[in-house]
């Protein structure tokens, strides 16, 4: 029979070449369509991957942490260091029995901390009266902050128990005295070191030196007695508050009474004190700047040399201020072409029996214990810095156009888009971190305890979050996404947090609006790369649907195709059948003669096919799987036999004596009159 058909082609060889033509047509639309949108979609995929991806699958939260931003899936930068407990050591070990759990890498936020350091002296080479005026500057980004002090110092005074307490003098030892310690607001954190190494490597981000190393299991928080823990710590060697204090030393111009301070000072305090001191002429100044950078290098040399300034006996390190969240007001975005999302933050006010400078703020006043400081439930360490961390040698995204905001080792990015009458700021200005915690946009914490010494400090809810990651999720697909899910209820349903799958998660520009505080004007609008949730992973599936549409669209086009023509080549060959029959053969032999014609042709359909699809394989970036293209070279054979399926039916109604018929006989109704082109046209097409 092979040899039947290969005459019938040869003899026939105008049908011959377009049945060639359609195999071309067939197997190069079907390979290179499908090929192509194959290769696209993994370039989306792998950019999904490489750019949107989290150095965490899923993250675990304390209920009732959510805010108005996550109604619309949207996470803001950094949201975790608002975070204040909430989560307990039992439901952490919970959460890494989980099967399927492969880090649980817990944060816990304990408090701000104002980490400085000595730099520079001042010699008081004789006794007099000292004017000393500290400006503290910093630059937000948004403006320039500054904040003057000034007060006067008696250099060689000692002052007497009937002096009292004396508010406008201070006494001054003389030779060369240290300046006023200056640094920055952070926030300590406590980590488990095990799992933080596993999670970001944060490990093999530690120097490695004489004085610096990451923790081990022997470095524990101990009891120094009256609830004062020694706990070790490990400090990022990155600043990133932009600010500087200068100090201006000027001696008073007067005279000595009868060469006695003590004399002098008490015919001050006769004159007016301060007051008087205030309309006394100057001597030439001495200045002094010293930046947040400077006090950062000092500190982590010190740590690295071993020089770390000891306490004295007894003293200790305290802290006041709780972390606190920003607070949300949904607003109608200026431009909602360009930023859909906008928001503002609720100003805040601080209570009266709070002692802080500022009335108001970006975040609500927490402290420890009772509104006013209570010495008794503040916590109280004893600092022991055992190493330095470089963030940068983390490995997480440092890609800063792509990076998700949401790592707990650097600042959130905002820029400063539009002032407060939505004029657009040009240039658009980065905002930096500021000095101040309880500001917007504060650094991320800097100095991080272990996990045994925040439980110690915060007590049994100590944990903030837990980042986890599930084993086996290695690229971004619906089967990793229900793997997730299940992980992620699994932890809601033993634990009772709440959990949000970060996998696919991507940047969103947002708007945010900053009112201004008490007394102050407006700042404008600040833009800002958000999380929001799932959106890549929508993206993913839309580009496997669009795929998978494609190919649908070819496989049916190609089937069509075939059909019809096998069809049209029926009708051209009924002769041909007729004549068979006549000499003998049975219709199922004519049905089998069309399968066989169909599977040599789909054989080179998947022939070529795999040729085509086999290049791709080897010079593209992102190849094919060798099952699919198996797949693909198959569904060629496939649509020439489904579109041989009608025609063998139908060769089953031929009749030997149609080998004599000549012409056609239309048995067709009709339907209008045949008495125009497009009646006979129509008659026709519904006949056949």
């Amino acid at each position: 029979m092979l040899k039947f058909i290969w005459n019938s082609w040869w003899r026939n060889k105008e049908r011959f070449i377009l049945l060639l033509v359609g195999v071309l047509i067939v197997s190069t639309g079907l390979s290179y369509l499908i090929g192509t949108t194959q290769a696209n979609n993994g370039t989306v995929v792998d950019e999904l991957q490489k750019r949107w991806g989290s150095s965490y699958d899923i993250v675990v939260r304390p209920p009732g942490s959510r805010s108005v931003t996550e109604d619309l899936k949207l996470l803001e930068p950094n949201y975790m260091s608002g975070l204040d407990g909430g989560i307990t050591r039992k439901q952490y070990e919970t959460i890494k029995q989980i099967t399927d759990v492969e880090v649980a890498a817990p944060i816990a936020m304990i408090g701000n901390y104002y980490a400085d350091a000595q730099l520079g002296t001042y010699d008081f080479k004789e006794p007099g009266i000292y004017k000393v005026t500290i400006q503290d500057v910093q630059d937000t980004g948004l403006q320039q902050e500054k904040q003057t002090n000034s007060y006067f110092l008696g250099a060689g005074w000692s002052p007497s128990e009937s002096d009292g307490l004396n508010r406008d003098l201070s006494p001054q030892e003389l030779g060369k005295q240290p300046l006023m310690e200056f640094g920055s607001a952070t926030m300590l954190a406590g980590i488990d070191p095990e799992a933080e190494a596993r999670l970001v490597g944060l490990d093999q981000a530690t120097k490695k030196a004489t004085n610096s190393r990451y923790f081990t299991k022997d470095d524990i928080a101990t009891d120094n007695g009256n609830d004062v823990w020694n706990i070790p710590l490990i400090l990022n060697s990155h600043e990133y508050v932009d600010a500087y204090r200068k100090y201006r030393y000027e001696k008073v111009d007067m005279s000595l009474v009868n060469d006695s301070m003590t004399e002098a000072v008490q015919d001050i305090m006769k004159k007016g004190g301060k007051s008087y001191l205030k309309t006394l002429p100057l001597q030439p100044a001495k200045v002094y700047k010293i930046t947040t950078n400077q006090t950062s290098k000092e500190l982590v040399n010190d740590i690295l040399k071993g020089t770390v300034p000891s306490k004295p006996t007894g003293s200790f390190d305290w802290m006041y201020l709780k972390p606190s969240a920003v607070e949300y007001q949904a607003l109608a975005s200026p431009f909602a072409t360009r930023w859909p999302f906008a928001y503002q933050v609720t100003p805040q006010e601080v209570p009266e029996d709070v002692q802080l400078a500022k009335r108001t703020m970006y975040r609500k006043a927490r402290t420890f214990g009772d509104t006013s400081i209570n010495l008794k439930s503040v916590p109280k360490m004893k600092l022991n810095f055992i190493g330095v961390f470089d963030p940068q040698k983390l490995n997480i995204s440092k890609d800063p156009l792509t990076e998700l905001p949401m790592e707990t080792y650097f600042p959130a990015k905002a820029q400063w888009v539009m002032d407060k009458n939505e004029r657009p700021v040009n240039p658009v200005r980065d905002v930096k971190p500021t000095n101040d915690p309880y500001d917007f946009l504060t650094k991320p914490p800097s100095m991080l305890t272990t996990l045994d010494a925040a439980f110690k400090l915060r007590g049994d809810k100590a944990i903030s979050a837990i980042r986890v990651n599930v084993e086996g999720v290695e690229v971004m697909n619906t089967t990793s996404e229900k793997k997730l899910q299940a992980v992620a209820q699994e932890i809601e349903d033993k634990t009772g947090l709440i959990t949000d799958v970060t996998l696919g998660s991507s940047p969103q520009l947002a708007l945010t609006y900053l009112p201004g505080l008490k007394n102050e004007s407006a700042l404008g609008w600040v833009q800002q790369p958000w999380i929001k949730l799932g959106s890549s992973m929508a993206i993913f599936q839309e580009a496997k649907v669009g795929m998978s549409g494609v190919i649908a669209s070819v496989i049916a086009v190609a089937l069509v195709y075939v059909f019809s023509s096998n069809i049209i080549l029926l009708y051209a060959r009924k002769k041909e059948f007729a004549i068979l029959l006549s000499l003998g053969w049975r219709p199922r032999q004519l049905s089998k003669l069309l399968f066989l014609e169909a599977t040599l042709l789909g054989t080179f359909v998947a022939l070529i096919s795999w040729t085509i699809l086999g290049s791709f394989w080897l010079t593209t970036a992102h190849p094919i799987a060798l099952g699919r293209i198996l797949l693909i070279g198959l569904a060629g054979l496939l649509i020439y036999w489904g579109g041989t399926l009608v025609p063998m039916a139908l060769i089953r109604r031929i009749r030997p004596f149609e080998s004599m018929r000549s012409g056609e006989i239309s048995k067709g109704r009709r339907l209008v009159r045949s008495q125009s082109i497009f009646g006979m046209s129509l008659n026709q097409l519904v006949t056949y």
